[in-house]
C-alpha cells in the first residue's frame, strides 16, 4: 500500500494450535476490518482477489483467512494431523481466535464478517454465537439448508437438461437419484462432483474456466507452490469430510434461529442455483435484526462478486455506509 496508514501483508498466525495464513490489504488501518470467510469448505478466494477486491480497499481493510486444511494453511501444517481436527466445532473456534486476533491487531471492538457459500454457514453460526464481536454480517451465496440446497439444485439441472433434450445429461442426472442423501459417503461425494460439473455446464454453479485458471496463474497473492493446492482432487472427499457430513446430516439455519443481535445483509445472485436464491430470500424475509437488507444481483450466479462486480460493489459500499452511521 502506498498510503502511510495502509497495510499489505501476509502472515502466519497460531490459530487453533496450528499455523494459519492471513492476508491483510487496505488503504487505512483505521477503516472497518472485513474478514472474508471463504467457501468450499476448502476453497480460498485469495487467488482471485485481484479480480474483485481492489475497490473495496478504499473503504475497509480486507482480511483473507485461509482456513484449516485450505490453501497456504494446508502447506504450513501436516495434513494427516490436521484432517481429524477439521470439524464444524473447530472451524467456529478458529473463527473466534481469528476475530479476537484482528480485534487486537487493529484495536477494533467489532469486526465486519463477509461469508461466501460455506463461509456463510460459518459466518452465520459465529454471528449468532458471538454477536458482541461482530459489527455486521454479510452473507453472499447464503446457505440456509444444505440438504434443500442440493435437492433444489439437482431438480433445476434436470429441468435444464430436459429443456434442451440432452438425453445423455438426463440419464447421468437420473442415475444420481436418490440425490441428495442424508448419509454422507464416498458415493455421495462422487454424486456431488458429477452434479456440480453438469450444473456448471448449464451455468447453474461455479465451474473452472479458462478465465479463472488464468486468474490464479497471474495472482499476485499465490506462488506456483500455492497453486498446487488448487489442483488437489481430494479436498472434499478427505480433508473436509467431517464438515460435509455435518452439513448434509444436520445443518439448517431455520432450526438454529432467525433472531440476530447485529445488522444482517445478504447479497445474492438471482441466477445462483448452487445456493438457491429462493431459500436465502425466504429465510431472510422472516429473520429479525437491528438492521437488515437483501440485495438482489441480476445476471449473477454463485460467484456474485466476480459475475457482476459493479453491482456487487454498489451493494457492499451501501452496507459499509449504513453501518458507519
Amino acid at each position: 500500500m502506498l498510503t502511510p496508514n495502509g497495510i499489505d501483508e501476509g502472515e502466519y498466525v497460531t490459530i487453533g494450535g496450528i499455523q494459519q495464513f492471513l492476508y491483510h490489504r487496505g488503504e487505512n488501518r483505521d477503516h472497518p476490518v472485513l474478514l472474508f470467510l471463504h467457501g468450499g469448505p476448502g476453497s480460498p478466494m485469495l487467488p482471485f482477489a485481484q479480480d474483485f477486491q481492489f475497490p473495496w480497499e478504499d473503504k475497509v481493510t480486507v482480511v483473507h483467512w485461509e482456513q484449516r486444511n485450505s490453501g497456504k494453511t494446508f502447506f504450513a501444517n501436516d495434513p494427516q494431523k490436521v484432517t481429524p481436527t477439521t470439524t464444524i466445532e473447530q472451524a467456529l473456534q478458529d473463527t473466534y481466535e481469528v476475530v479476537s486476533y484482528l480485534q487486537k491487531k487493529y484495536n477494533q471492538e467489532r469486526i465486519l464478517l463477509l461469508g461466501h457459500s460455506w463461509g456463510s454457514i460459518l459466518g452465520s453460526l459465529f454471528t449468532i454465537q458471538y454477536p458482541q464481536m461482530v459489527q455486521a454480517y454479510i452473507g453472499v451465496g447464503q446457505v440456509v439448508n444444505m440438504f434443500e440446497n442440493e435437492r433444489i439444485g439437482y431438480e433445476k439441472a434436470l429441468e435444464c437438461s430436459r429443456q434442451v433434450k440432452n438425453q445423455k445429461d438426463i440419464s447421468t442426472l437420473q442415475a444420481l437419484s436418490p440425490y441428495p442423501e442424508r448419509h454422507f459417503s464416498d458415493a455421495m461425494v462422487k454424486k456431488l462432483m458429477k452434479l456440480r460439473k453438469l450444473q456448471g455446464k448449464y451455468k447453474l454453479a461455479m465451474q473452472p474456466s479458462l478465465q479463472l485458471v488464468m486468474s490464479v496463474l497471474c495472482s499476485p497473492f499465490y506462488s506456483l507452490k500455492d497453486i498446487k493446492y488448487m489442483l488437489m482432487s481430494d479436498v472434499l472427499e478427505i480433508k473436509q469430510r467431517a464438515i460435509l457430513e455435518f452439513l448434509f446430516k444436520s445443518y439448517d439455519l431455520n432450526m438454529v434461529t432467525s433472531d440476530y443481535q447485529v445488522p444482517v445483509f445478504y447479497i445474492h445472485g438471482e441466477d445462483d442455483w448452487q445456493t438457491p436464491y429462493s431459500l436465502a430470500r425466504t429465510y431472510f424475509d422472516q429473520l429479525k435484526a437491528p438492521m437488515k437488507q437483501f440485495y438482489s444481483i441480476p445476471n449473477a450466479g454463485h460467484a456474485t462478486m466476480l459475475d457482476q462486480k459493479e453491482l456487487f460493489n454498489e451493494a457492499l459500499f451501501d452496507i459499509i455506509d449504513q453501518i458507519k452511521h
